[in-house]
């Protein structure tokens, strides 16, 4: 296995069931990466070299019969970062609502975000400015005070996403048999040849040719054995290798705290506060984002988040 040393730190130039199944999903059109473009000009945020990489490359975007497709598209031509957990790319557009409804420096205390993608929850990631100038990648919760900047580069940003997912594939198993998974895997990984550094793609590229098997969850606490390439010592390791910058989270007003002129100048509604896990629930194309709730309130595995999920589908049957 390859290991980062800090004294050698690179410089370089991810819901899954949501994202699989969800009809009303939204695709990418041809003229994505101009629109970041602009938007970044705009935002004052520079697009890191591997994000343009990407936004050029195509591999952001999902096809016009990507709710008949995904499966075969996923086994042989996937989108990038299709392996990481609960992560949808976002269109220029929708990146730009999510600026004019309330990811902007007037409603956010004067902090910049430019978004690229989301989570089935409605979390955001976001590009965003650190001390030096340079963006980091942050995950704006949705339904929470505070958030953080979790990566001090868009390319931190990859490569510990996919150590969790080294981690932890079970997102992955649910839809395909353990030896898919690990072809989508390698796939995914290869394909960010020419968008990472050389280095960075043949440290990701040594993980994948691990051998996989039960592991003990990377959740502290959690007693599950799940489908992964790496322990959770390991991951620990080598998460240590992409720190967090040392800033401290900063609060975020929710889009339903704002003034409702903010919607109505979209001609959107305005957003409510976000559904409990059991209304989500009862919604199926929400099973995710109802997941995602369950485990932020409870805590526990995914596999136990499910579980109590179709508990309670069953109670209301």
């Amino acid at each position: 296995m390859l290991i980062f040393h800090s004294a050698g730190r690179f410089e370089l130039p991810a819901m899954w069931e949501q994202l699989c199944h969800q009809p009303e999903h939204t695709f990418m059109p041809d003229d994505t990466a101009a629109e970041f473009q602009l938007l970044a000009r705009e935002s004052d945020i520079p697009l890191p070299d591997s994000l343009q990489r990407l936004l050029a490359s195509g591999k952001t975007r999902y096809s016009a019969d990507w709710p008949l497709s995904w499966r075969e598209r996923c086994l042989h031509e996937p989108p990038a970062l299709i392996s990481l957990y609960d992560f949808e790319w976002i269109t220029a557009s929708g990146s730009r609502q999510h600026i004019e409804q309330w990811l902007n420096p007037e409603d956010q205390q004067g902090r910049r975000f430019l978004p690229f993608a989301e989570s089935g929850a409605g979390d955001v990631y976001c590009l965003t400015p650190i001390d030096d100038g340079a963006p980091g990648v942050a995950l704006i919760l949705h339904d929470a005070e505070y958030s953080r900047i979790a990566y001090r580069s868009f390319d931190d940003f990859i490569c510990a996403s996919f150590l969790e997912t080294f981690a932890d594939m079970s997102h992955l198993v649910d839809d395909f048999s353990e030896q898919e998974a690990l072809l989508i895997l390698r796939r995914d990984v290869s394909q960010l040849a020419g968008v990472l550094g050389e280095t960075a793609v043949k440290y990701l590229q040594a993980f994948v040719g691990l051998p996989a098997g039960l592991h003990e969850s990377s959740r502290p606490g959690d007693p599950a054995r799940v489908f992964a390439l790496i322990s959770r010592a390991q991951l620990e390791a080598e998460r240590g290798h992409f720190p967090s910058p040392e800033i401290a989270p900063f609060k975020i007003t929710a889009r339903w705290e704002l003034r409702p002129a903010v919607a109505s100048t979209t001609g959107l509604p305005s957003e409510k506060k976000p559904a409990d896990w059991r209304d989500l629930a009862l919604d199926p194309r929400q099973k995710l984002a109802a997941i995602q709730f369950y485990r932020q309130q409870h805590g526990g595995s995914l596999g136990e988040a499910k579980a109590a999920i179709e508990r309670y589908l069953a109670d209301t049957r």
